[in-house]
């Protein structure tokens, strides 16, 4: 703003003059207030446009001054809730790939530009446009491999979710490696999440990766899960899922009819390492759930008989469930129950003690309404307890893999404990009625308390030539500037 001020007596150039002095804290104000084309633009572009885009499933599209000037007050009210970008970690915790949490600085700078009054800025000052991937396209390239549900699944406009399952032949001749793996449905609207599993045949010589955890069995794995916010799984160098000759798909998709009668043909796309390639570990997806804890005392006759039956001996005055009794995950779920009472915030734990040395490689959490938050633990074998993941704000519209920057590295013994909250009250704005009691159910209005892992299990051979690389690592200077060559 530029002050006018009418002297007597002055001469019209001494009001010309008063005309193009602006005042100094008037001008300082409009000097730091950050512009949109400037400040604001490139943190949408690293944090918010994957999704805000057209053709996604986002509400709006967050990629041009007149796109998002329209929303900015519900950006500011999402922004500084941290609602939004999708990230609900306690971020003091670990260090994760593809993090697209927003640091104080940008949260200040969005609510600052917003407060300001959001001006546009020069729009020479904008950074270049980005290019995007399309819903329905490959996200990392093209596939070696595409398999395609033969018949697929029609959804009603209305009705009950259900979980149908189609297998098909991909027609894998030899055992192959996969680079990575992604999911794509022709129902984006009505897909909960869908799963990918690998059985292999019969006769195959398959290692037992079911390892007394998860959903894998003895011949069959999982590959790949999509839900909202996780579709594609990239493997680092040297790690890798493997797909054995003669393996079939399973397609397992859970649906939820969304107003309109739509036909879905998911289809699963793979790259693969080059042939004769062989990675140093293999990885496997498990889901260890939460649903025993606090339950021992509702289930102790079911729970014991499991563990009894799989060889371990049980004090007749136990008083919780055992922490070092290892037990198949699938008769253990079944002898429990998830118990949510109405009015109630309930709390349910699992204790898994890693059969081999491992990697843990992600975490995702994975409840449905009444979830609010679910951490995964590592307590090490002299009792030292680490916490891994605490999804401190979990939304069940957002099913994010949590993967480590540098993957945790654990010895035989080490027990992976997950923990996780239901709020079953009116403090839950996702609950539709805390008076019903809620239990497990694969339906979205019943309730799940899984933690996915991805693990590389190791032999003790790799479990100490990581463990000797990694303490070089921790010993070797990181500031090298003043080092003479």
């Amino acid at each position: 703003m530029i002050r006018i001020a009418k002297l007597a007596g002055t001469s019209g150039m001494a009001l010309v003059v008063s005309l193009l002095v602006p005042v100094a804290g008037e001008a300082q104000t409009r000097s730091s207030t950050p512009t949109f084309s400037k400040d604001v633009l490139p943190i949408l572009q690293q944090s918010c446009q994957k999704c805000h885009r057209p053709g996604s499933n986002a509400p709006m599209s967050l990629l041009t001054y007149q796109d998002v000037r329209p929303w900015v007050r519900a950006i500011k009210t999402r922004v500084a809730e941290r609602q939004m970008p999708p990230w609900h970690i306690d971020r003091s915790i670990g260090e994760y790939l593809d993090d697209p949490s927003l640091s104080d600085k940008d949260i200040q700078t969005i609510v600052s530009w917003i407060d300001g009054g959001a001006p546009q800025g020069n729009p020479a000052d904008a950074p270049a446009p980005l290019k995007f991937t399309a819903v329905d396209e490959w996200v990392f390239g093209e596939p070696d491999l595409i398999v395609r549900m033969e018949k697929g699944f029609t959804i009603p406009a209305t009705g009950p979710d259900f979980t149908p399952s189609e297998v098909v032949d991909p027609g894998i001749t030899e055992d192959r490696y996969v680079k990575w793996v992604q999911i794509i449905p022709d129902a984006h609207c009505c897909v909960h999440h869908s799963h990918v599993y690998v059985a292999a045949p019969d006769d195959a010589e398959v290692e037992d990766l079911s390892l007394g955890v998860g959903s894998n069995t003895d011949n069959e794995v999982d590959l790949i899960e999509y839900a909202a916010g996780n579709d594609a799984d990239i493997f680092a160098e040297g790690t890798a899922k493997i797909i054995k000759a003669g393996s079939k798909f399973r397609f397992s998709p859970h649906y939820h009819p969304y107003g309109e009668a739509v036909h879905d043909r998911q289809r699963v796309g793979i790259k693969f390492y080059p042939k004769g390639y062989k990675p140093e570990y293999v990885v496997t997806s498990h889901r260890i759930r939460t649903d025993v804890g606090n339950q021992w005392a509702l289930n102790r006759e079911k729970v014991e008989d499991v563990i009894l039956r799989a060889g371990h001996q049980i004090d007749i005055n136990e008083p919780t469930m055992p922490t070092g009794a290892l037990v198949a995950e699938n008769p253990l779920h079944s002898a429990t129950m998830l118990s949510i009472p109405p009015n109630t915030v309930a709390k349910h734990e699992r204790f898994w003690p890693l059969p081999q040395p491992a990697l843990i490689m992600s975490f995702q959490p994975h409840m449905h309404f009444l979830g609010t938050r679910m951490t995964l633990e590592a307590i090490h074998p002299d009792g030292r307890r680490e916490t891994l993941t605490d999804a401190t704000n979990y939304e069940q519209n957002w099913q994010i893999t949590y993967s480590y920057k540098t993957p945790h590295l654990f010895p035989a013994g080490t027990i992976l404990h997950t923990t996780s909250w239901h709020d079953n009250t009116t403090n839950n704005r996702h609950n539709p009625d805390p008076t019903n009691w809620r239990g497990w159910g694969s339906r979205t209005m019943d309730e799940m308390g899984h933690g996915w892992t991805d693990i590389a299990f190791l032999t003790e051979e790799q479990y100490r030539r990581e463990l000797t690389k990694r303490n070089a690592q921790k010993k070797a200077p990181t500031n090298t500037q003043n080092q003479q060559p």
